[in-house]
């Protein structure tokens, strides 16, 4: 059996620029300025949280208190943007079809939370499609990024399902996401 796995934001929804835009509000809010090119640039395999601490680096490290103030402002705006809604990237549904119509287990893989996701691919009436969400607010929490942890959570249902690493291919964001994928799958593309 193979498995395809889709990022959620970036590939299949489009969902970065609201991402970038709630994290420059909530920001701005706190009278912190953020280039939104810039957080576009970061964003990609992070939570919300986790671009803001490092998009604030020197804060962080003494009082994350503002970077975490503008994650939990941005996360409410972000849900206001999305309640209704995203568009899709028609070239990656497609692609999710086509895996579907094979038979491949299909996985999604957030930086957003869960709760934003299942909403979203509801809406878009995807959630019977999907064999494995796996978003970044999922359990086990722990250290280090989510990126990795959400990895290591896919490789280990999969492995389970019997859908070892040559029978994997991943659709990530950018280079960096890929570059955390293409330990888990045999092929690892940049969308």
């Amino acid at each position: 059996m193979l498995a395809t796995i889709f990022a959620f934001d970036g590939v299949l929804a489009d969902t970065l620029r609201l991402r970038a835009h709630a994290l420059v509000d909530a920001a701005a809010a706190e009278q912190a300025r953020l280039d939104t090119e810039v957080v576009l640039a970061l964003l990609p395999g992070r939570t919300l949280l986790e671009a803001s601490l490092a998009l604030f680096p020197e804060l962080s490290a003494t009082d994350p208190t503002l970077p975490e103030l503008i994650a939990l402002r941005a996360h409410r705006g972000f849900r206001a943007l999305v309640q209704h809604g995203v568009p899709l990237d028609q070239r990656a549904l497609l692609r999710l079809q086509e895996a579907a119509t094979r038979g491949d287990r299909i996985v999604v893989r957030a930086d957003s939370e869960r709760r934003d996701v299942e909403s979203l691919l509801a809406l878009a009436g995807l959630e019977n499609s999907v064999s494995l969400l796996r978003c970044s607010d999922d359990a086990p929490r722990g250290p280090g990024a989510s990126l990795r942890r959400s990895w290591d959570a896919i490789h280990a249902r999969l492995s389970n399902m019997g859908v070892s690493v040559t029978e994997r291919t991943a659709l990530e964001t950018n280079s960096e996401t890929a570059e955390i994928a293409a330990l888990f799958v045999h092929v690892p593309n940049v969308w």
